[in-house]
């Protein structure tokens, strides 16, 4: 006799195969992240840092000043028990103050920020070449570039600020450097000048890649005071790996992998707390209610073998479950509620549910790798 897919199921057995394919997927969160910002007295080094965790003037965690040396002397900002920014007019300052805590942060430094301000000064060389030997990955900022917007033309151009830049790459010997602005942190403003952010996307967004190279992208994510472009991203990424998982022989175990992993990975985002693979499959089961017919169709599908109509089907309905499951778990968790609210789950997740269908119908085969394709369509299921 044939044997079925219910011949072939074995709970205990899925799970385990699932936890598996979850440690393989989910991000290290028990890394440590150390990052050094070096640069003298004024150069802006604060104002800096509140503009690439995107904090807002009330929400500032540097504190900035109007009087120049503010901050004189090492600053540690302990973000949590894993990350750590150390501000700081150079690494000499850092071992000078030889504190349990520096001598670890000296051990392993993954990015050094040197931070320079004004006309071109050869002798900051030597700090450069001191974070290149100490850091994972380096680098070097141009700050306060409104000090030469009275010299931009009509045109956008602005020859002074472009000699400025110049000449910092052949003093330092660098191909390339960040001009950025971080004005407008300054607590005794007037609160209705604007912060005047210019340049520090560029800047955030390569040593965003540098650390997800490394699996730390998330460990700084979570201090951003806007995390939401963060959780598209993890969204994103997964709704591609089940897309191509759907395909696979045993589709189930991967996709919910996937799925829990994301899960594990929003959580940490919005919470700072790591969820185990066990406390992420629990959650499952609401969403599992609310979409029966289609967990049971990708469940009967992933035991039969590959078929091409079948498996675009599996597709469609993994894409679209996932979406809105993760949509949810989003939703969810940005408004501080707890994943263990069941009700909650699901009456955000019925709502999202008919919104993905319908989305995911309309979505192009060639859109189904596309990242910024899947962006779009979880902005357009929130509004």
């Amino acid at each position: 006799m044939a044997q079925t897919a219910a011949d072939n199921w074995n709970e205990s057995s899925f799970f385990e195969s699932v936890e598996a394919k979850f440690e393989e997927k989910v991000p290290d969160f028990s890394k440590t992240l150390n990052i050094a910002i070096i640069g003298r007295v004024s150069a802006g080094k604060s104002s800096l840092i509140n503009a690439l965790l995107k904090r807002s003037r009330k929400k500032a965690l540097a504190e900035v000043g109007a009087e120049s040396g503010v901050t004189t002397n090492l600053k540690v900002l302990r973000l949590d028990e894993r990350v750590r920014l150390i501000d700081s007019p150079g690494l000499d300052d850092v071992r000078s103050e030889n504190s349990d805590v520096t001598r670890e942060f000296l051990k392993r430094i993954d990015v050094g920020i040197l931070v320079v301000s004004g006309s071109s000064d050869a002798s900051q060389k030597k700090y450069l070449v001191d974070l290149q030997e100490h850091c994972d990955s380096v680098f070097i900022v141009l700050n306060k570039i409104d000090d030469y917007d009275r010299f931009a033309r009509p045109n956008g151009d602005n020859p002074a600020l472009e000699k400025v830049v110049d000449q910092w790459k052949q003093d330092l010997q660098i191909q390339k450097i960040y001009p950025v602005c971080a004005f407008g942190y300054d607590q005794d403003l007037p609160p209705d000048i604007p912060l005047d952010i210019r340049g520090v996307y560029g800047l955030r967004e390569d040593i965003e890649n540098f650390l997800a190279s490394k699996g730390k992208d998330l460990l700084l994510a979570r201090h951003m005071g806007d995390k939401e472009s963060y959780a598209k991203s993890i969204i994103a990424a997964a709704l591609v790996a089940v897309t191509g998982e759907a395909f696979l022989p045993g589709s189930a175990a991967f996709i919910t992998a996937t799925q829990v992993a994301a899960i594990a990975s929003l959580y940490y985002l919005y919470t700072g707390e790591i969820l185990s693979p066990k406390a992420a499959i629990a959650i499952l089961p609401t969403f599992i209610a609310e979409s029966a017919r289609g967990n049971l169709f990708l469940w009967v599908q992933s035991f039969l073998p590959p078929n091409g109509i079948t498996n675009l089907a599996a597709a469609g309905i993994a894409m679209s479950i996932t979406l809105a499951m993760l949509t949810t778990v989003k939703f969810v968790l940005a408004s501080g509620a707890k994943l263990q609210e069941e009700e909650l789950l699901k009456s955000k997740f019925q709502y999202f549910r008919k919104k993905a269908e319908n989305s995911v119908k309309n979505l192009a085969l060639s859109e189904w790798n596309d990242r910024e394709a899947w962006k779009g369509m979880i902005d357009a299921i929130n509004q």
